[in-house]
């Protein structure tokens, strides 16, 4: 597994982790967060890929896209009430 993913599955797995705290909502969903979070980052990733952002990289990670993409999907999950 190469180290961008590795620390993308990472930022997914947090951000999950604290949202299901900070939402009360405890279980099996945070699976589903984590796998829903890393997929808007990946895409937001290739997104940043293919438009040559490169502010705040970190090695191979774009952060600003793939956090910007992140908080979109965690609003959208407590619009939701998911």
């Amino acid at each position: 597994m190469p180290p961008w993913l590795l620390l993308a599955a990472l930022l997914a797995l947090t951000i999950a982790l604290v949202y299901q705290i900070a939402s009360r909502r405890f279980g099996w969903r945070v699976i589903l967060y984590a796998v829903v979070l890393l997929a808007a980052m990946l895409g937001a990733e290739a997104l940043g890929e293919s438009l040559g952002w490169t502010v705040t990289r970190v090695g191979d990670l774009r952060l600003l896209p793939d956090l910007v993409a992140a908080l979109l999907v965690v609003l959208l999950l407590w619009f939701l009430g998911i």
